[in-house]
C-alpha cells in the first residue's frame, strides 16, 4: 500500500500531520496554508485539517491536495541531495496552491 493510498479520506489533523514527520516512510511532512484571509476562510469553512500536504523522502517530494474526498498528487519531483529539496518543496508547494485556485 502506498503512503498516499493510506492517508484518510479526510483532511489531516495537525497531530496526523505531526505523526506524519514521525513515521519512517518520510523525512518531513507539513501542511500547505492557504495564501489569503479568504483562501483560509474558504478552507476552514469547508472541512477541519489540512486540505494540503507536502511529503518528502531522501529522494522525493510530492505535494498533495484533498480532493472530492480523497488525497491527489498534484505534484511529484525527483531529489538527488539536501540542496535540491527545497526548490522540490517549493514547486510541490506552488503546484498544491495552484490546484486549489482551478
Amino acid at each position: 500500500m502506498s503512503l498516499v493510498a493510506s492517508l484518510p479520506g479526510r483532511p489531516l489533523t495537525d497531530g496526523e500531520v505531526a505523526s506524519l514527520n514521525r513515521a519512517d516512510s518520510v523525512e518531513l511532512a507539513v501542511a500547505v496554508e492557504s495564501d489569503t484571509d479568504s483562501e483560509a476562510a474558504d478552507a476552514n469553512a469547508a472541512a477541519d485539517g489540512a486540505e494540503g500536504l507536502l511529503l518528502a523522502t531522501d529522494a522525493w517530494v510530492k505535494g498533495l491536495d484533498f480532493l472530492g474526498g480523497a488525497w491527489e498528487v498534484v505534484e511529484s519531483v525527483e531529489i538527488e541531495d539536501e540542496a535540491d529539496r527545497y526548490e522540490a518543496l517549493r514547486a510541490c508547494e506552488d503546484a498544491v496552491r495552484a490546484n486549489r485556485a482551478e
